[in-house]
């Protein structure tokens, strides 16, 4: 598939834009195929490459090389290298910033994507206050595009919000994750309803989000020993995923028996030992 790169090696005078941008879509097949470590190697050949470039014309290359270093910071995230992620996001994020003066709104997505990127690794690094700053930056951004377009943009609105959400979660604040959860719950629910082909690929990853989002709500109740609300957040959940299993079983049986299994869990807490007997065995026969 790649064989140009048998044959051809960068080298200190070799800059080549052509190479670059061949090396760098290589490394995203890797990607895809799980081969981070293939990607790696890659990207930095790509990126040295791009940097050359960008020195002499970056009105030309600064695009290409914040693409690489966000290529670059998927890889060592995919590697658990979330120091070294942060560190190329950050990169990225400085290259798209000057970009995004141009209020060209690709740009403003990219760096708000971006910006997620970065509160990602911090999340995993357990920094949460430093996660919430990057989040709420994405957030305000995404703000920003939804005026220019709803439908194209309300759904990574959501994915910010349950971010928020998790962030607030693992610092115990529950009910500020409950408000978030909420926010993606109210989202959802309006992306529904505005959608009128039933059963597109659209409204499924919809309805996937809102039972995600249910289910986070129940979780978090049943962490505070909250049951009945937990119970009523799950059986929602459970709802939804019955429904959606019944369109696509591959995507979403299994979503399905972990709901039954969190029910489950659930009413063993509460000490209602048939209804957890019940599904136990529902989950089984997903």
């Amino acid at each position: 598939m790649f064989d140009f790169l048998k044959n051809k090696r960068e080298t200190v005078d070799e800059i080549d834009p052509e190479l670059a941008e061949k090396l760098k879509e290589a490394a995203k097949a890797h990607i895809e195929n799980n081969e981070p470590k293939k990607a790696e190697k890659l990207y930095m050949r790509s990126f040295a490459i791009y940097k050359k470039l960008m020195a002499d014309k970056p009105e030309l290359y600064k695009e290409h090389t914040a693409k690489c270093c966000e290529g670059i910071g998927n890889t060592y995230e995919n590697l658990e290298k979330y120091n070294d992620a942060y560190e190329y996001y950050m990169m990225a994020a400085d290259l798209y910033k000057d970009l995004a003066i141009s209020n060209n709104p690709d740009y403003k997505e990219m760096l708000s994507d971006t910006y997620g990127n970065i509160g990602d690794t911090l999340f995993f690094r357990n920094k949460y206050d430093e996660a919430e700053k990057y989040y709420m930056l994405s957030l305000e951004m995404y703000f920003e595009l939804v005026k220019l377009d709803q439908n194209k943009y309300l759904e990574d609105v959501a994915y910010c919000y349950d971010c928020l959400a998790k962030v607030s979660s693992a610092k115990e604040e529950y009910s500020a994750s409950i408000e978030n959860y909420e926010k993606v719950i109210e989202i959802y629910k309006k992306l529904i309803a505005d959608n009128e082909v039933i059963e597109s690929e659209e409204i499924l990853d919809y309805n996937d989000g809102l039972a995600t989002a249910f289910g986070d709500i129940g979780y978090i109740y049943s962490c505070c020993k909250n049951f009945e609300d937990a119970e009523k957040y799950y059986l929602k959940a459970a709802e939804i995923y019955y429904e959606l299993a019944k369109v696509d079983s591959y995507e979403y049986a299994d979503s399905l028996a972990e709901q039954y299994e969190d029910l489950s869990t659930l009413y063993e807490d509460m000490e209602k030992p048939e209804l957890a007997k019940e599904y136990k065995r529902r989950a089984k026969n997903v």
